[in-house]
């Protein structure tokens, strides 16, 4: 007899309970935006990050190229929203987005996006209260069809570090993207661990150092503290009292696993960041947050 198949996201939404409805919408975003061809971004694209520590989306020739592959697909995916059975907030600010986006020219749709990707926060908030439009909900939407369209193997760790004792690029912000990590993940690594950091906007993993925080760079142990909840022994959060933020950091397994795929989503957490607000604590890398 067959051993029965377990659905690991089954086994994991019964064991939170609470987080189904955020798994519901975060899995409908997904089918909104479907499986779109990815953008080509080539080997020079990956070697100037290198060297240079300029992450390919911000490299101009290739956030032109995301850009325009994001104005293409954008009014089809909040479409998709504005019309699934979704919580009335998400279809009300889609349809808004979608009346404001009729109303702007061509460069204009363009330029919003590149605000979103060039995380232009000011210049985006300023637009999204202009035509009174759900900023957080808009943005971390863009991130996620932007995500959807880079190409998977740049989001691997091994792109950016072939040798994990030498890893190329070792920066606190997103090879691909930019973005501030969002997740901290630790691996197994010869005879003990290294730190993936897990970026909040298009996905990508890439090394960093084991010890500091990964925000303000304060490597000082004696202003550094962990919070160990009770019941997650997977999970933990790793806290600077220099900057008064905090970074998830997934400890579990980490045997490629999907139960390690679930992990590292920063909505099959949220119960800790409820726990670190309590504390006076800030998030950071999330883009509905920003």
């Amino acid at each position: 007899m067959k051993a029965k198949k377990i659905d690991p996201m089954k086994s994991f939404l019964k064991k939170y309970p609470f987080l189904k409805e955020s798994e519901r919408i975060y899995h409908f975003v997904d089918e909104a935006i479907g499986t779109p061809e990815t953008i080509q971004l080539p080997e020079r694209a990956v070697h100037k990050t290198m060297t240079e520590k300029l992450p390919i989306l911000q490299q101009e020739t290739y956030r032109r190229r995301m850009v325009r592959a994001v104005y293409l697909m954008q009014e089809k995916v909040f479409t998709n929203i504005a019309e699934a059975d979704v919580p009335p907030l998400m279809q009300e600010s889609a349809r808004a987005y979608l009346a404001v986006l009729k109303s702007m020219r061509k460069g204009e749709k363009e330029q919003l996006i590149t605000e979103v990707l060039t995380q232009d926060n000011a210049a985006f908030a300023a637009t999204c209260e202009a035509h009174a439009l759900n900023e957080g909900f808009i943005r971390s939407t863009i991130w996620r069809i932007i995500a959807h369209l880079t190409p998977p193997a740049l989001k691997e760790p091994e792109t950016w570090a072939p040798d994990a004792d030498r890893p190329e690029f070792r920066e606190n912000f997103c090879p691909v993207c930019g973005r501030r990590p969002v997740i901290a993940d630790l691996r197994k690594h010869r005879e003990g661990r290294i730190r993936h950091l897990v970026c909040g906007g298009c996905g990508t993993r890439w090394i960093y150092a084991r010890v500091g925080c990964v925000y303000c760079g304060n490597t000082n142990l004696e202003k550094m503290h962990t919070l160990e909840p009770e019941h997650d022994s997977a999970m933990r959060l790793d806290i600077c009292d220099v900057c008064d933020s905090y970074i998830k950091t997934y400890r579990g397994p980490v045997d490629g696993s999907p139960e390690d795929a679930i992990y590292r989503q920063d909505w099959a957490s949220v119960h800790l960041d409820l726990l670190a607000e309590e504390k006076g604590l800030h998030k950071k890398g999330n883009p509905i947050l920003e």
